[in-house]
């Protein structure tokens, strides 16, 4: 039950990033970490959010803002090595409080907004807590995407652009992780899951707005990962 469950919010976070451009870690995530445990869960999130990756950048890659997320980009690929050595001996309880909490304070910072360009300093400070907050709950998306927002990003770029970050921060993520440790049916029925979902958020793209779509989303991430956090404090 508890795998159908994770697959559900795997299918609905896969559906909302295709129509947001973020929000599948924020939502799967939660289920996932129950499912597999915080490290093992975060690899797995991370293998999952790289197919959705691919699958919108298949459709969108031509309009990716190469050089403005390139000083996110270069300063979450330099820490992403230095956090998964750093966070390797954290007992994996603290791990699923830190990613329960990411994930609230993540779908918070997106909420809240802002209008301020920080330049190349505040991109470069986005991609170190892009990073810290992909390592610890595969929940890199908010801080980027308030960044972007202060920077005024293209908002019909915007989502192809964080396609290509994410892909490239879940490459390096992975590999400096490991590869998941599931088994055949449970990669299968995730995976379906995704497929499905992306299919759906591919047909919604272009009926519902982003807006609408973000506001879902990051409802249901704050209750995940406030119920994440609450079992990790209370177990």
């Amino acid at each position: 039950m508890t795998l159908a469950l994770a697959a559900v919010a795997v299918a609905v976070g896969a559906a909302a990033q295709s129509v947001s451009g973020i929000g599948f870690a924020l939502v799967g995530g939660p289920l996932l970490f129950t499912v597999f445990g915080a490290r093992e869960g975060v690899r797995v999130a991370v293998v999952l959010s790289m197919i959705v990756n691919i699958a919108v950048l298949a459709r969108e890659h031509r309009v990716v803002m190469v050089r403005r997320v390139l000083p996110v980009l270069v300063a979450a690929l330099a820490a992403t090595p230095v956090l998964v050595a750093v966070l390797a001996d954290v007992h994996p309880r603290g791990l699923r409080a830190a990613a329960g909490g990411v994930i609230v304070v993540g779908a918070a910072l997106v909420a809240a907004g802002r209008t301020r360009d920080t330049g190349v300093v505040g991109g470069v400070v986005a991609g170190l807590v892009s990073a810290t907050m992909n390592v610890l709950a595969s929940a890199g998306g908010p801080a980027v995407a308030v960044y972007a927002t202060g920077a005024r990003w293209d908002p019909s770029r915007l989502r192809a652009t964080l396609q290509a970050y994410f892909l490239a921060l879940n490459v390096v993520t992975l590999l400096s992780l490991g590869w998941p440790h599931w088994s055949w049916h449970q990669a299968g029925v995730l995976v379906a899951a995704l497929v499905a979902g992306s299919i759906i958020g591919a047909r919604l793209a272009g009926r519902v707005s982003a807006a609408r779509a973000r506001g879902v989303t990051l409802l249901l991430a704050a209750a995940g990962g406030l119920a994440v956090l609450i079992s990790a404090l209370a177990g």
